[in-house]
């Protein structure tokens, strides 16, 4: 039998097997049980071989010499192992490499079985396809497990927090340096932009190449030869963008000098969040609360939301095939409203999750503000502790408001999806709907940005929301400058910190994934393809950081806002931390103590 004579194959068999393990010994290292996999022995028509079980599949050494030659050239019930294989998903995958090819074609086995290597070749890439790829990738991860956590959740740790330790002491030079960038930057693009357009010597936009010549023959009529990239126009565009970089650059100069002071400031409650997080480094992991506690009321709502599902009224529906109606699930009014009930519940309980976790995190971070002298040995418990005593009425409040304009976006998503075929034929009514979106949209925002500083305000102070938000309204109006100076510092340097974070394991996940042991094809934990380990290994680590570095951003906030409360005080801050008051250009000896206070 020639098996190029036969229609085009695939070497996986008709039935497939379950093995124990994956075969890695090949028909080059002789004939032998382990270089063929068989047909389960009860379904391959072979009777009469001692020893043998009913789902054997390796028993080519117990064939006759009849059996052997068959399988020899892949008509069964044994077929030879010419490759390695490894396992990708409870599959046996081969993996070819050229010193096995080599090995192949220089075999006396392999010329009995009539297939060169290039056949071969070429029926295993037929294996290939996109199932496979995906699966190859999936088993990647399953493999690379180690350098997931190790690199991924470990390293997103460690480096989160080394991020934060080096914020403590360099958070000055980062934010000085990024703003002198940013000067120096906008002055070289208003030079760059004044010397193409011809304002600052004669460095115009354009090349010309272009010269003269008498001989018509060669050049035509013209008489010019090359080209001239120099154009009037571009030198006409470069010369508004230099007026234009112009107005930029001396603006931001300008603010920069009236900022100075606050960025003194911004810089200040950054170092002061950093020695807040030192002094109480079980803060860090507080997220882990409302992370529990999202987990456990995810679980009850998708469980609410399919009993709602399933207690409609299934309706069958005739169609032109009597044996296969159409079934639809209909639902009566009752259920539509707890079903509208169950979403606004949704909303408002993840809010109350939220201002939950930000409130015992702003509660911990206060004591260090305005006791650090006396700080209570636990402050965090102490934090929950008064949130669950005297504030949940404050947060569910708060995220009650949220919830309601949440709950209009849902409503405004549900009319804009079944407006859409009117939306396409009438632009008015497309922009509208945009505008309606996108103001709900900024609302939202707004409100929760309202609900954090008054959260942190009732976690400071122990007022009612209400009087709590009012008065972080006041704060953020009057202290526009500051809020704005330590916004921008804060969140330029927490974002860095994520995609540091995030490429230094990225990095190592790629260093750890060229180990011997993940590009060894013949290993257990082979590697395809390190692409997807390493993806995952950088989201999981931006991820970390971000729950991580979120609680310094809560931190910084906290300290903002007590401080501008204290400055806000008869007589000016009398709580502040000396980075603070020196910020300011006061002497930390006008701190008092609380015992001190009036």
């Amino acid at each position: 039998m020639n098996v190029r004579d036969s229609p085009p194959m695939t070497l996986t068999p008709a039935d497939s097997v379950c093995m124990e393990a994956c075969p890695t010994t090949t028909i080059t290292s002789g004939l032998s049980a382990a270089s063929f996999v068989c047909k389960y022995y009860g379904k391959s028509g072979v009777s009469g071989l001692d020893g043998v079980g009913e789902w054997d599949v390796q028993y080519y050494d117990k064939l006759n010499t009849a059996a052997k030659a068959s399988s020899l050239v892949m008509a069964g019930p044994c077929y030879p192992v010419f490759v390695s294989y490894t396992p990708v998903l409870n599959r046996c995958v081969p993996v070819p490499t050229e010193a096995q090819l080599a090995a192949l074609q220089g075999s006396s086995n392999m010329n009995s079985t009539n297939l060169t290597t290039a056949d071969l070749v070429s029926n295993l890439n037929s294996l290939g396809s996109s199932r496979d790829m995906i699966q190859d990738y999936l088993e990647d991860l399953i493999k690379s497990w180690v350098v997931i956590v190790v690199t991924g959740m470990l390293g997103g740790l460690v480096f989160s927090i080394v991020w934060m330790f080096f914020l403590r002491y360099f958070s000055g030079c980062m934010a000085w340096t990024t703003v002198l960038l940013t000067n120096v930057i906008l002055i070289v693009l208003t030079i760059f932009c004044g010397l193409k357009g011809g304002l600052i010597g004669d460095d115009t936009v354009g090349v010309s190449y272009v010269t003269s010549s008498t001989n018509t023959t060669l050049v035509g009529a013209g008489g010019s030869l090359g080209v001239d990239t120099s154009s009037s126009a571009d030198a006409d565009v470069f010369k508004a963008a230099t007026y234009i970089m112009a107005v930029i650059t001396v603006v931001t100069f300008l603010f920069t000098l009236l900022m100075i002071r606050r960025i003194m400031i911004a810089v200040a409650c950054l170092k002061v969040a950093s020695q807040a997080i030192a002094a109480m480094p079980m803060v860090l992991f507080t997220p882990a609360i409302p992370l529990l506690m999202n987990v456990v009321f995810l679980g009850w709502s998708v469980m609410v939301a399919v009993f709602l599902y399933a207690s409609g009224t299934i309706v069958y529906t005739s169609t032109s095939d009597p044996d296969k109606p159409s079934v639809s699930i209909k639902w009566d009014e009752t259920l539509q409203y707890m079903s509208l009930y169950h979403l606004f519940g949704i909303f408002w309980t993840t809010q109350f999750i939220a201002g939950f976790g930000m409130m015992v995190t702003a509660g911990s971070i206060a004591a260090f503000y305005w006791n650090r002298d006396k700080m209570p040995p636990a402050p965090i418990t102490a934090s929950l502790k008064r949130t669950c005593r005297y504030h949940l009425g404050s947060i569910a409040l708060g995220s009650f408001i949220v919830a309601v304009v949440q709950f209009i976006r849902a409503i405004l998503e549900y009319v804009d999806k079944k407006t859409k075929r009117l939306q396409d034929t009438n632009p008015v009514v497309k922009f509208f709907m945009c505008c309606v979106k996108y103001c709900v949209w900024y609302l939202e925002q707004v409100l929760k940005f309202i609900n954090r500083n008054a959260y942190i305000l009732v976690a400071v102070k122990g007022y009612s929301y209400c009087y709590s938000a009012v008065e972080a309204v006041k704060l953020i109006i009057f202290n526009a400058g500051r809020m704005l100076a330590v916004n921008t510092v804060g969140d330029f340097l927490t974002w860095l910190g994520k995609l540091v974070v995030a490429g230094i394991c990225g990095l190592l996940a790629f260093l750890m994934c060229d180990l011997e042991q993940y590009t060894d094809p013949t290993s257990a934990t082979y590697l395809t393809s390190p692409i997807l380990p390493v993806i995952v290994v950088v989201f999981v680590a931006y991820c970390e950081a971000d729950v991580f570095l979120s609680v310094y951003e809560m931190a910084v906030d906290t300290i903002l806002l007590s401080f501008c409360e204290d400055c806000g005080t008869s007589g000016g801050p009398k709580f502040a931390p000396p980075l603070l008051m020196s910020a300011l250009g006061k002497s930390s000896k006008s701190h008092v103590t609380p015992s001190d206070k009036d």
